[in-house]
C-alpha cells in the first residue's frame, strides 16, 4: 500500500514537472514572439551625421533664405521627443501637401517664419519604418526667432528608387534646402537604419 502511495506521488510529481516545463516553454515562446514582432515593427534609426552631405552642415548655424513654416505632426516619424516640430519651406517636396495635411488634421501650423531666420544644425538621423521599410533622413536643430528657440526636424534627402533597385549605393539625392544657395546634384550613399 505504501509502495502504491509512493508510486502515485512520484507520478503526480512527474506530471507537475512536465506541466511546468510545458508552461515554461509556452511562456518563453510567447516572450520570444513578442520580441520578434516588436523588433520587426518598430521604427529603426541610425545617426548619419558623419555622412555626406550632412557632415558639411552639422554643428553650423545657417541662415534660411526662404519663408519657412513650423508644424506639429499628428503621427510623427521622428521618435525624438526633444524635437517636437517639423520645418517646411517652398522648395521642400512635401510643401505641396501642406494645406491638405492641415485640413486633414495631420499637421497643425505653429508659426510662419520670414526669410533670414537662423538654424543651428545639431545632428542627422535616418529613420526606417518597421512596416513600410521606407527610409527618411532628417536633420535636427534649433531655430531662433524673436528671442524664442524652436527645436525642429527637417526632412532632407530622398532615395531615387530606380538607382536603389539597380543596387547603386549612391541613390540618395537632396533638394535645395533653404540654407543652400544652389541645389546639390550629386547622389550620395547613406546607410540603412539599424535595429538598435
Amino acid at each position: 500500500m505504501e509502495k502504491e502511495k509512493d508510486d502515485q506521488q512520484k507520478s503526480e510529481m512527474k506530471t507537475k514537472k512536465i506541466i511546468g516545463l510545458v508552461m515554461l516553454i509556452v511562456i518563453g515562446g510567447l516572450v520570444l514572439l513578442t520580441f520578434v514582432l516588436y523588433s520587426t515593427i518598430k521604427t529603426k534609426s541610425t545617426d548619419i551625421s558623419k555622412y555626406a552631405p550632412y557632415n558639411n552642415w552639422i554643428g553650423k548655424t545657417v541662415t534660411l533664405d526662404k519663408q519657412t513654416v513650423l508644424v506639429m505632426e499628428k503621427a510623427r516619424l521622428n521618435g525624438d521627443k526633444s524635437y517636437p516640430y517639423l520645418l517646411l519651406d517652398s522648395l521642400h517636396p512635401d510643401w505641396q501637401y501642406l494645406e491638405e495635411r492641415e485640413k486633414n488634421g495631420d499637421y497643425t501650423k505653429v508659426v510662419v517664419f520670414p526669410a533670414g531666420l537662423k538654424l543651428h544644425i545639431k545632428k542627422a538621423i535616418q529613420f526606417t519604418g518597421g512596416v513600410s521599410g521606407n527610409s527618411t533622413p532628417m536633420i535636427f536643430g534649433t531655430l531662433f526667432h524673436n528671442g524664442k528657440e524652436y527645436k525642429t526636424g527637417y526632412q532632407w534627402g530622398q532615395r531615387q528608387i530606380a538607382r536603389y533597385m539597380d543596387k547603386i549605393k549612391e541613390c540618395w539625392h537632396f533638394h535645395r534646402a533653404p540654407w543652400q544657395t544652389r541645389p546639390d546634384t550629386v547622389f550620395y550613399a547613406l546607410p540603412d537604419a539599424q535595429w538598435w
